[in-house]
């Protein structure tokens, strides 16, 4: 079973790359999704603000994704020690679901991953495929998702060069295109894996 590994930056199109691929019929996992599900469970809210201080939860105890945006990107130590209490568990997330899709006998499945190069994830992945996009598109979505410019500007500090991604990239998608140019060029690159129903 081949394993492609989907990143990019922050507000590149990975998210919408991904909805194409499942269009299309094939497998895919997301590591930001995982996430999401994750701060709805009551003892990983608890852990959560274990680390970052009771602060991140509102009045109705659900957690506040701006604050602990806010925090993390102040505090790199506090940063770290969310990710490493996330990392292993999204794994253990993302070994059920390679072994669901190989019982399945998948040929091939796609998992997003926001921070591939930046936490070594690559190596998991027989090719990387980075979504892309230029510097100005990228913060032009991130402000219209009501992020300040200064919050913005710090997310995209944050992660590794989107340059140096593309260098690294097996296969680099421009999220400029219309999400239909990415369904035909697809299709020709994936006709090998295609899923006869």
């Amino acid at each position: 079973m081949k394993k492609i590994g989907i990143t990019g930056g922050i507000g590149t199109g990975k998210s919408t790359f991904l909805k194409v691929l499942q269009k299309l019929g094939f497998k895919t996992f997301s590591c930001d999704e995982i996430i999401k599900t994750f701060y709805q469970d009551p003892e990983i809210k608890e852990k959560v603000a274990q680390i970052l201080g009771e602060e991140v939860l509102n009045p109705k105890g659900e957690i506040d994704k701006k604050l602990i945006s806010k925090k993390i990107l102040e505090n790199r130590s506090l940063k770290e020690k969310l990710e490493s209490f996330f990392h292993p568990l999204v794994k253990e997330e993302l070994d059920k679901f390679l072994k669901k899709v190989a019982d399945l006998k998948e040929r091939i499945v796609f998992v997003e991953v926001p921070l591939l190069f930046e936490v070594g994830w690559d190596k998991f992945f027989d090719e990387v495929w980075v979504i892309s996009c230029s510097p100005e598109v990228q913060l032009k979505r991130l402000l219209e998702r009501g992020l300040s410019l200064e919050i913005a500007k710090s997310f995209i500090q944050a992660q590794l060069p989107l340059a140096e991604k593309k260098k690294r990239a097996n296969r680099v998608f421009s999220s400029e295109d219309p999400p239909e140019k990415w369904e035909i060029e697809l299709k020709e690159i994936l006709k090998e894996y295609r899923i006869h129903k």
